[in-house]
C-alpha cells in the first residue's frame, strides 16, 4: 500500500478544514454514518503537531485504499477490512486504526476486523500499532488486544484492554 499523491472525488465530496492531513487537501462525503465520530477524531489529531508528522484518511473500498484480509466467521467467508486512519507518528512509528462508536463498536464483525488488524500489526513488526478506537466521557482510547470483546453497555474502563489514545505520544 503507498498513499497517492491525489485521489479523485464525486462532487458529492465537501472539503474538510484540516491541518496534518498527508495531502494538501481532505475530503468527506457531507453525511454517512459515523462522519461526526470521523470529523471529531480527525480535530483531535490536528492538535497533536509536535507528536504526529501526519494523518491519513483510508478509503472503504478498491486497490488505493490498505485493507486487511478477515473471516467473517458469520457467513465464513473472506472479505476486505478498510480500517479508517494510518497516522505517522513523529518518533516513526505507523499507527492504523479505525473509530468505532455505538453499536458499531459492539458489532460481531468488528471483533473478527480487530482480530484480523492486531494480526497484521504483529506481522509488520515492532514499528507498527493500532486497533480499535472509541471516544467515551471525551477521551479516546484504543484496543490493541489479540482478542477483542466489547459488548453493549460496557465502558472502556471495564476492561484492561483499553488504553488512553494520549499514550501512543
Amino acid at each position: 500500500f503507498t498513499i497517492q499523491t491525489e485521489y479523485r472525488y464525486t462532487d458529492d465530496y465537501k472539503e474538510v478544514e484540516q491541518s496534518l492531513y498527508v495531502l494538501d487537501k481532505f475530503y468527506l462525503l457531507p453525511t454517512y454514518q459515523g462522519r461526526d465520530n470521523e470529523i471529531k477524531f480527525a480535530k483531535y489529531l490536528d492538535k497533536k503537531k509536535g507528536k504526529i508528522e501526519w494523518w491519513f484518511k483510508n478509503g472503504n473500498q478498491g486497490k488505493d485504499y490498505f485493507a486487511v484480509r478477515y473471516l467473517n466467521e458469520d457467513s465464513k467467508k473472506e472479505e476486505l477490512f478498510y480500517p479508517d486512519w494510518i497516522i505517522l507518528f513523529k518518533n516513526g512509528t505507523v499507527g492504523i486504526f479505525d473509530t468505532k462508536k455505538g453499536r458499531t463498536a459492539t458489532d460481531k464483525d468488528t471483533a473478527y476486523k480487530a482480530q484480523a488488524l492486531q494480526k497484521k500489526i504483529k506481522e509488520f513488526g515492532k514499528k507498527y500499532v493500532g486497533g480499535i478506537v472509541i471516544e467515551e466521557s471525551g477521551i479516546w482510547y484504543y484496543n490493541n488486544s489479540p482478542k477483542y470483546n466489547f459488548k453493549e453497555g460496557q465502558s472502556v474502563n471495564d476492561s484492561k484492554d483499553w488504553e488512553p489514545f494520549e499514550k501512543l505520544f
